[in-house]
């Protein structure tokens, strides 16, 4: 369910460990260890963290904006969008940019090539991103979850 929520954290710069395989066991540990917040949709797992008095957010919403709003509102995120802070939203890998089209030129088609002179390079997967069309959709997505009320009843379950 929150496969979505990951890429648009990672586009936004966060650091995200998502994997449909983990237990909720292995969740609790990964986010004691590495002092993570859980995001979850499972009101076991959200009850089972609270009681071990870790941070977590119950996240009820399938809108990307909403989301996005009720975390800027708890101040868990910030909804400022830079490509150069954006981590790969495929593997959370860290995004070097590129200028010199010939080091990826091979791997990009042509009409990117001639409309884009900045590119990332994932340094962990290799995917090659840049600012396409694609963006004028997560800048509004963006925007919209600025101008949304949160929803109340998050803490509350």
């Amino acid at each position: 369910m929150l496969g979505k929520l990951t890429k648009w954290l990672r586009i936004l710069g966060y650091d995200v460990l998502y994997s449909r395989d983990y237990s909720d066991n292995q969740i609790i540990d990964i986010a004691k260890k590495s002092r993570r917040t859980i995001l979850t949709g499972d009101k076991g797992l959200y009850y089972k963290a609270k009681k071990l008095n870790l941070d977590v957010i119950f996240i009820d919403s399938l809108k990307p904006a909403q989301i996005l709003a009720d975390l800027y509102v708890k101040k868990i995120i910030e909804l400022d969008v830079n490509p150069e802070k954006s981590r790969c939203p495929e593997c959370n890998g860290k995004l070097v940019k590129i200028t010199d089209k010939n080091v990826i030129k091979s791997r990009v088609p042509p009409a990117a090539l001639k409309n884009h002179d900045v590119f990332y390079l994932c340094n962990s997967c290799g995917q090659i991103y840049w600012e396409g069309s694609h963006w004028k959709n997560i800048r509004r997505i963006i925007s919209e979850a600025k101008l949304l009320r949160p929803t109340q009843h998050h803490e509350e379950l």
